[in-house]
């Protein structure tokens, strides 16, 4: 009875000096174990303690322990916070609320869960996030970390910004980016952008994707998540065991959320060994290139357009020592297991070349 008393009594203290109609979204107790209201300096500061739950308009709050100060609109929240804003919800360990400006500040085991239209989710865990309200705008610091149910992505950095109203944010300080559903792809760099809630995602300076059989870098970087394509530009190289490549632009393509196919343009080059040779000692010049994959393996490549190609065999019980340099419209290698099967030159071909092994 006595709790009762106290919280009715608060409740009339609290109408009194805030009317309804006044007030956009008025404060409403709906529970605390213990109440204690002071007056310091004409404003009045409440103290609700154990199992508080309030709302401000259709902001609802939880949390052991709050502090109110009433004048200033001001609210201290200590342990287990719990904060529900429309497709919303933020969890911390302390949150401060600024009620004039909608400003929330939350520290320590910060999480936050975004609900989609579609039922699915999107989740924030950071040691200290900035949510303002009227602007929609997050803003997460150490050790951030994202994943969006709907694009399979996760991601990790020191800052990340989150316009709401836009779908677009940024990830910075270290961003990291795995794409599960497109052969566990892992993207970083100095900066990455997405657009449209992760459709669009850009990434700029000092790039490198990595699969699992390969990496590319680049200083630039466009990936569109529903034509599952990647655009690669400023000096894109390509690393694998196999083969190094480069050119002006690379794209990669990805089916069934496994890659299909790498296009190289311009200026296009490719190092690559056989299984007998330790080095790279073979390469291939053109203005086009393509890599047919399967199961993230190289299964074909093919060279168009001012093809230029060196190639040597290394001698074994199977086959004799062979060097074969030669120029041509169209180069077709067949690959097995990092194995080459067949060499093809077509059209205006010169130069000593030898189609494949007998």
């Amino acid at each position: 009875m006595k709790k009762i008393l106290i919280g009715s009594l608060f409740l009339v203290i609290f109408s009194f000096c805030f009317p309804e109609e006044k007030e956009l979204r008025p404060y409403r107790l709906i529970n605390a174990d213990t109440l204690i209201v002071n007056k310091i300096q004409n404003e009045y500061v409440s103290d609700l303690i154990g199992n508080v739950h309030f709302f401000y308009g259709d902001t609802e709050f939880f949390t052991d322990k709050a502090k109110l100060y009433e004048k200033q609109k001001i609210t201290h929240m200590y342990g287990n916070v719990e904060v529900y804003d429309d497709t919303l919800s933020l969890f911390a360990d302390e949150v401060e609320y600024h009620r004039i400006t909608e400003k929330l500040y939350l520290y320590g085991n910060v999480f936050v869960k975004e609900v989609h239209r579609d039922s699915t989710i999107r989740t924030f865990k950071a040691q200290q996030v900035e949510y303002f309200r009227n602007e929609k705008e997050f803003y997460a610091k150490n050790n951030v970390k994202v994943y969006d149910e709907r694009e399979e992505l996760h991601g990790s950095c020191g800052q990340l910004n989150y316009y709401i109203n836009n779908g677009y944010g940024y990830l910075m300080k270290n961003p990291i980016m795995i794409l599960a559903t497109r052969d566990s792809l892992t993207l970083s760099a100095e900066k990455i952008e997405y657009f449209e809630n992760f459709k669009k995602v850009v990434a700029n300076f000092n790039v490198k994707t990595e699969l699992k059989d390969f990496y590319i870098t680049s200083d630039f970087l466009l990936y569109f998540s529903e034509q599952g394509k990647a655009i690669y530009l400023g000096e894109p190289k390509f690393f694998s065991d196999f083969a190094n490549a480069d050119a002006k632009e690379f794209q990669i393509y990805f089916e069934n959320e496994k890659i299909k196919n790498a296009h190289l343009e311009d200026s296009c080059r490719v190092d690559f060994r056989t299984e007998e040779q330790i080095e790279k000692l073979n390469w291939v010049t053109s203005d086009f290139m393509d890599f047919i994959f399967e199961k993230g393996k190289i299964t074909i490549y093919e060279a168009e357009q001012n093809v230029n190609s060196f190639f040597k065999q290394e001698e074994t019980e199977k086959k004799d020592f062979s060097v074969n340099n030669a120029t041509g419209e169209k180069l077709i290698v067949k690959i097995k297991d990092n194995e080459i099967e067949s060499i093809t030159m077509k059209h205006r071909v010169k130069g000593k070349y030898k189609f494949k092994k007998e």
